[in-house]
């Protein structure tokens, strides 16, 4: 295993309905981070579209250009590339986390929690697995913004003395009014799992006038700080360290007095 991962967490002010541009910035962030020797990017929630739910004829299927394109920059670049997409899938729209390794595997996972609030979930399908991605040795579990507020589906738990996932990676659209949430939220999932927790969040102004400050964040597995952003549109690099998060677990180990349960 790799006993440490190099992360470029791309908080990007996502231009409104338009793919190729996106994408272009989405090159200039991998451009950005091979300088840095990176493993893993992570760009927003629909970071090619913006939180445009009801317009879902703007969704791409899993063949589609974009979907070659983002294989293509994996392979090409050496780097995992993750974040959500507006996918339509048998006539079924999906806010959608893609991981796309170098050697062109795609693993997914469908947002389970829909944002009523902004009508999500009329236009869109809920998910219904849970998903954890092996890479480099380590066991990372992806979430999409909304999900972060039920620690139940959040939960890491023990199985044949080893925890479920190392590292929590959200993607969000998270408004500049509840940023107070945002911060809280993640600090709180990094001590109760007892993993890493790393949460890209867009900054700007979207097609809707709602307004995003950024806040990028990446929290080690005793609850401390080690990145939080600003409100620019940039790349950040922040580094995950196995051992440390091994030394975290024993120091404290609460997980062995963890609640067993099932999620229906």
């Amino acid at each position: 295993m790799k006993s440490t991962i190099s992360w470029a967490l791309y908080q990007a002010d996502t231009i409104w309905l338009d793919t190729d541009a996106n994408l272009r910035k989405i090159v200039f962030a991998i451009q950005r981070s091979i300088k840095s020797d990176i493993d893993i990017l992570v760009c927003p929630e629909v970071c090619t579209t913006a939180y445009a739910t009801k317009n879902p004829e703007y969704a791409h299927s899993m063949n589609s250009p974009m979907i070659d394109k983002l294989t293509f920059l994996a392979n090409n670049y050496d780097i995992a590339i993750c974040g959500s997409f507006m996918i339509n899938e048998n006539d079924k729209i999906y806010n959608r986390f893609l991981f796309i390794t170098p050697d062109g595997t795609v693993h997914k996972y469908d947002k389970a929690h829909l944002f009523s609030l902004a009508e999500e979930n009329i236009y869109f399908t809920k998910g219904k697995e849970i998903i954890t991605i092996p890479y480099l040795g380590w066991n990372i579990r992806p979430y999409i913004c909304y999900d972060i507020r039920f620690p139940v589906f959040n939960r890491n738990r023990i199985k044949n003395n080893s925890f479920d996932y190392d590292v929590l990676v959200y993607v969000s659209n998270w408004p500049t009014k509840r940023y107070n949430h945002w911060k809280h939220l993640l600090i709180a999932r990094a001590i109760e799992n007892q993993a890493y927790v790393i949460g890209v969040n867009r900054v700007g102004t979207d097609g809707n006038g709602f307004e995003y400050m950024g806040g990028t964040m990446c929290i080690d597995p005793a609850g401390n700080v080690i990145l939080e952003g600003m409100q620019d549109e940039n790349v950040y690099f922040v580094k995950t360290n196995y051992d440390n998060l091994v030394k975290i677990r024993q120091k404290l180990p609460f997980s062995k007095d963890w609640d067993d349960f099932d999620i229906k």
